[in-house]
């Protein structure tokens, strides 16, 4: 029961008051990759200790010692006596350890299969929109054909940093006047796409900051950092801590691809695209990453749409009719319903003409070792009870 009960109560610490406490400091954006790092070390060793807190329970009447006890239980099972040694109450903390399991892997399992299918869908029209119109960026019609173009040279109007985006067929460029800019993330499949009232919007540098920002989010692949925080919402979404910890390394993933187009350009440039493009609130489909977006959850609805996603709409139905295939696309992302990222794109912005950012290697060395000790701490209330 001890073993129970001091893992419950770390998990309870785990749940609320932690990532109440950390959502709302101030020093993570000095460090957002080890502040990342902390906060999954908060939901892991919060989800293993509660599963543990429960198991532990279930089986103290088998045993003070869990691994004992789980061994014990393992046994009955072999000879047919599943439930012996254990009161009612104990079987009931056993169903709901397994429930919770169920609950956990299953919602991250579902959650991961909806975001890569709502990506993929997404993709495929992005693909078509892209390579179907002329203009600034007819992909498909890149002008290597004449004296002094290479492979790598980026579509015309945007900066030269582009060729390597372009080269790798991730580049696509949407004829609309709102100014979009946002990252699909993937394998082998990954796109960043921007909208000619991007390019309208903001000078070369500007450009070549948004670009190094949503290669960034490419490179490093965030949504995958983002997504157990996203099932974890939705495992339970009446808590607020859950929500807190989304929203929080949600900010620290474009504070950390910040990082990364500050080096390629200048703080300054970074925070003049995102003062030009932060007061657009555009929209951001399903299971992609945008510049002045987070990670955006919006959900498949048949009654609402935007003009970003009646280009993608229009242009598919068109490729499809053009290639006789016939049908109509669709894809109608709804908007997440969250608060104004007005407030996040401020402090990025502060973040970036700030000169003492960031925090010193000392820091960063006590949040990782701090992460180490709570992932660590449950292993030892196993072995030292």
């Amino acid at each position: 029961m001890t073993t129970a009960a001091i893992l419950s109560l770390f998990a309870g610490a785990l749940a609320w008051p932690v990532p109440r406490l950390l959502a709302g400091a101030h020093w993570p954006s000095r460090c957002p990759r080890s502040a990342i790092v902390l906060w999954q070390a908060i939901g892991l060793a919060g989800g293993v200790s509660g599963l543990l807190a429960v198991i532990a329970f279930a089986f103290a009447p088998l045993s003070a010692d869990l691994p004992v006890g789980v061994l014990d239980h393992a046994g009955h099972v072999a000879a047919g006596e599943p439930l012996a040694g254990l009161g009612w109450i104990n079987v009931i903390a056993l169903g709901v350890a397994s429930a919770l399991a169920a609950r956990l892997f299953g919602v991250l399992a579902l959650s991961t299969a909806r975001t890569l299918r709502h990506r993929r869908r997404h993709r495929h029209l992005v693909d078509l929109a892209g390579q179907d119109h002329g203009g600034r960026n007819d992909v498909a019609a890149v002008p290597e054909e004449l004296p002094g173009a290479g492979a790598c040279q980026p579509p015309h109007g945007l900066p030269n940093c582009a060729g390597s985006i372009h080269r790798r067929g991730r580049l696509r460029v949407l004829d609309h006047p709102v100014a979009v800019a946002y990252c699909l993330p993937g394998v082998r499949h990954t796109r960043v796409v921007v909208s000619k009232g991007l390019l309208a919007a903001l000078t070369e540098d500007e450009l070549e900051s948004v670009l190094a920002h949503e290669e960034a989010h490419a490179r490093g692949r965030h949504d995958l950092v983002i997504q157990p925080f996203v099932a974890w919402q939705q495992t339970f979404p009446f808590l607020p801590p859950a929500r807190d910890a989304t929203a929080a390394v949600s900010l620290l993933v474009e504070m950390l691809a910040d990082d990364t187009a500050a080096r390629r350009t200048s703080c300054q440039t970074l925070a003049r695209a995102l003062a030009r493009l932060g007061v657009a609130r555009f929209p951001v489909p399903t299971g992609a990453v945008g510049i002045t977006g987070v990670f955006q959850r919006g959900t498949v609805s048949p009654q609402r749409t935007t003009g970003h996603t009646r280009v993608l709409r229009a242009r598919s139905a068109r490729r499809r009719h053009d290639s006789g295939t016939g049908g109509t696309g669709h894809l109608l992302v709804e908007p997440a319903r969250s608060s104004p990222i007005h407030t996040p794109v401020i402090a990025r912005i502060s973040r970036l003409l700030d000169p003492s950012h960031r925090a010193p290697l000392w820091a960063h060395a006590a949040i990782y070792l701090t992460a180490a000790a709570i992932c660590t701490f449950p292993a030892f209330v196993l072995l030292a009870t």
